[in-house]
């Protein structure tokens, strides 16, 4: 063959490599987010009804997230709870998790250190050994804060997570060079990052950025301002402007995107927060609890722990093509207490008319049909 003949072939072959490889990476992803879940009991067992709903409304995505907010002792853990208060649950509940469609989870959280360094690397081994994709968490503060990536038919989905404030995440629980505990981002008196965890944060969702199209971050928050509800009910958490976004979270989600964040998603705050578009990345800024067995007083957070929302996210070729939701509540008696439900009629209109209110003030508008809402993106 000609020299020429030779060179346009192999241009052509090229081309359409690159053609073949565009093809590919036009590939849809859908994404669905829902609030923490700190689960104790297999809901498999103490409420099945809870289960087959959550079947219907997980079922094809290619992403399905939450905040695992509790630590695990395998069978056989001998290592001692952190205080009295301290979260930990038996691995089955990561059974029930796997089976309800979950394999993307978030370990930074406030209660991740609750059975101290041997319980979180237990349970950073536990979520391995049923094939969960983790961050948040590890042996020293590289592990901790880097992306894990999960494979998808849509391409590559990188996570990177982070926990902010906590009693219980005290610099003991910090991961640190040689070890052990949670990728924390503080907050400094001043109202400012501490500059070595922001960057090391913003390092991280660079580097994701570069080996995944998807980057979703994920951040933990409980840095809620001062205790100043004074006159509400007894034994109600006094910390009231944890219901407002704060102003710090907004600028960082904003540079986290501008780093290369495709989606942002928070919980802490047992409460919904809004949703803003922003360069065309969702920011989730709360979702509140999706699963909350929790042994406190039924009214310590008041009646929005309770409500709560799963948010369907769907790119095609990267780019942002819906955002969608369906409100559900948690139920607040007996053994079911603290399990996911759709909510339904005033309940349903309830949820979605307090989060269309909160996402309005991002120029976010959100469109109800019965008992499900879409982000109307422009």
């Amino acid at each position: 063959m000609p020299r020429f003949s030779r060179l346009f072939a192999a241009l052509v072959l090229s081309a359409s490599s690159l053609f073949a490889a565009a093809e590919t990476d036009r590939g849809d992803l859908r994404v669905v987010l829902v609030g923490q879940a700190l689960v104790k009991k297999d809901l498999r067992v103490i409420v099945p009804a809870s289960v087959t709903q959550a079947h219907g409304y997980l079922a094809g995505a290619d992403v399905v997230f939450t905040n695992l907010e509790t630590s695990i002792a395998p069978v056989g853990f001998t290592g001692k709870p952190r205080s009295d208060s301290s979260v930990y649950a038996p691995p089955d509940v990561l059974d029930c998790l796997k089976a309800m469609g979950f394999n993307l989870l978030s370990l930074a959280n406030n209660h991740a250190f609750d059975l101290l360094e041997s319980g979180l690397l237990a349970t950073r081994d536990e979520v391995a050994r049923l094939g969960f994709i983790q961050a948040g968490t590890g042996r020293n503060v590289d592990q901790a804060a880097s992306a894990s990536i999960i494979e998808t038919s849509g391409g590559k989905v990188a996570l990177v997570a982070m926990a902010s404030g906590g009693a219980q995440l005290t610099p003991e629980a910090w991961a640190g060079p040689g070890k052990a505990g949670v990728n924390f981002l503080e907050l400094k008196s001043d109202g400012s990052l501490n500059p070595e965890h922001r960057e090391r944060m913003l390092h991280a969702v660079r580097e994701a950025a570069a080996k995944a199209r998807t980057v979703i971050v994920y951040q933990h928050n409980h840095y809620w301002g001062e205790a100043r509800g004074n006159d509400g009910p007894p034994g109600r958490e006094r910390r009231i402007d944890r219901f407002d976004t704060p102003a710090w979270m907004e600028q960082w989600a904003r540079q986290l995107v501008d780093a290369g964040a495709t989606l942002f998603v928070a919980h802490g705050n047992p409460a919904l927060h809004g949703i803003e578009i922003y360069r065309g990345r969702p920011i989730l800024y709360g979702l509140g609890n999706y699963i909350f067995q929790s042994a406190g007083s039924l009214d310590r957070y008041g009646p929005l722990t309770w409500q709560s929302a799963v948010v369907d996210v769907q790119f095609t070729g990267g780019r942002l093509r819906a955002v969608r939701m369906k409100p559900l509540v948690l139920a607040m008696e007996g053994e079911a207490r603290g399990a996911p439900f759709l909510a339904q009629g005033g309940e349903a209109a309830a949820i979605l008319g307090r989060l269309a209110d909160l996402s309005r003030r991002y120029g976010t508008e959100l469109r109800i049909v019965g008992d499900s809402a879409e982000v109307f993106l422009k």
